[in-house]
């Protein structure tokens, strides 16, 4: 099990951003993860326009599995209409 840290830039429009962030979570735990900390930065100004979109909310998910199950995550997450970006980056390691 590795250390990951999970940023996703969500879209303005949405209504919950809160209830999508946990949504995320799930959706890591369901492949296995524990999740240790979702923590919401809040809306913010995007630098460029991403998607038509100038603003986002930013929520940032730290999360402990093992390293063959990224690329499944970066995969549904580019499906969700609602996430803008989203990174991946290893924080550490167990």
């Amino acid at each position: 099990m590795r250390l990951y840290e999970l940023t996703v830039i969500l879209a303005d429009s949405i209504e919950d951003p809160k209830t999508a962030a946990d949504e995320i979570a799930e959706v890591v735990r369901g492949l296995g993860a524990e999740v240790e900390k979702i923590d919401l930065w809040g809306k913010k100004r995007l630098a460029y326009t991403i998607k038509k979109q100038q603003e986002g909310f930013y929520a940032l998910i730290t999360f402990k599995i093992s390293p063959d199950v990224i690329k499944e995550i970066d995969r549904i997450l580019s499906l969700r209409v609602a996430v803008l970006r989203h990174l991946v980056v290893a924080a550490g390691e167990e």
